[in-house]
């Protein structure tokens, strides 16, 4: 195992069994897709995995989804404590466009035996929410709303993003178009600015660290989309060759060969906001140079 001390948060790099991952969300068709024909063909594994220290997934979900059906005997990974004040847990909101009114996403709540109630403004959104955190917020212009369900059909979190992904489907079906996005975009001026008309937003439920790795622990999956984690420090461009993890040699055989590799190359520290290969980087990163 190679550990990385960043003064805040513990990066410990070694190579896990892939069945031995757990995921926290299903994925997407095309995301998998894409991945699949990209990996076929791997040559180096750039980028560990991150992990919590029990092996849940918080970072490469459909990486790792796509390594299994490539039949990946083990993988990198970095293991992080997941509990650490650093590393944050956000949301991707909904927003819904083509919305010609508002009704229409009420019928479809009411269908479901859902309620709603309108509150007084954002902050008071904000409020209910964080008491009830299997609730969604609505957002549309300045007028905002509560949706809950009964606790018969919604009694965990995971069965609450179950219900937002009925309500998502049901109206695509009816010709709503919807795209994920960040909940940090609701809180910007001018998002909110140039919300147009026929525009809703969905305030997904605030569900917490504990509720994501109790689900995952007794093998149930968030709908995709759930759970946005943000990592202070993030180390990056390993370059692992990749028949390294078909081989068939022991676990611990293995890691002393990751251990070699690892010791071989140098690390160079970057602060947050750098570009890399076309991405953007807001945390730190900790980069691997032979």
């Amino acid at each position: 195992m190679c550990c990385i001390n960043t003064g805040t948060l513990e990066l410990k790099l070694e190579v896990v069994p892939v069945e031995s991952l757990l995921p926290h969300e299903s994925t997407l068709p095309h995301i998998v897709n894409k991945l699949l024909l990209e990996f076929t063909n791997l040559a180096k594994l750039q980028n560990p995995i991150i992990v919590d220290e029990n092996g849940i997934l918080l970072d490469g979900n459909h990486r790792v989804f796509v390594f299994k059906k490539l039949h990946f005997k083990y993988v990198s990974v970095c293991k992080i404590n997941y509990f650490n004040k650093n590393v944050k847990l956000r949301y991707w909101y909904r927003l819904l466009k083509n919305m010609k009114s508002v009704d229409l996403l009420t019928q479809v709540v009411e269908d479901m035996n859902g309620t709603f109630m309108q509150v007084r403004d954002k902050n008071a959104l904000k409020k209910v929410l964080e008491k009830n955190s299997l609730h969604c917020g609505i957002q549309q212009g300045d007028c905002y709303a509560v949706i809950s369900f009964h606790e018969d059909s919604v009694n965990d979190a995971v069965s609450a993003y179950d219900f937002l992904e009925k309500i998502q489907n049901t109206l695509l079906k009816k010709g709503v178009t919807f795209q994920y996005i960040p909940d940090q975009y609701v809180q910007e001026r001018k998002f909110n600015d140039e919300l147009k008309d026929d525009e809703i937003v969905i305030w997904t439920p605030q569900i917490t660290k504990k509720m994501v790795i109790d689900a995952a622990k007794k093998g149930k999956v968030f709908s995709p989309k759930t759970t946005r984690h943000l990592i202070p420090s993030r180390p990056i461009n390993v370059n692992i060759p990749s028949y390294w993890f078909k081989e068939n040699i022991s676990l611990e055989e293995i890691n002393n060969r990751f251990a070699t590799f690892l010791a071989r190359k140098h690390i160079k520290r970057f602060g947050p906001g750098q570009v890399i290969a076309g991405r953007y980087y807001g945390e730190e990163l900790f980069i691997y140079f032979d």
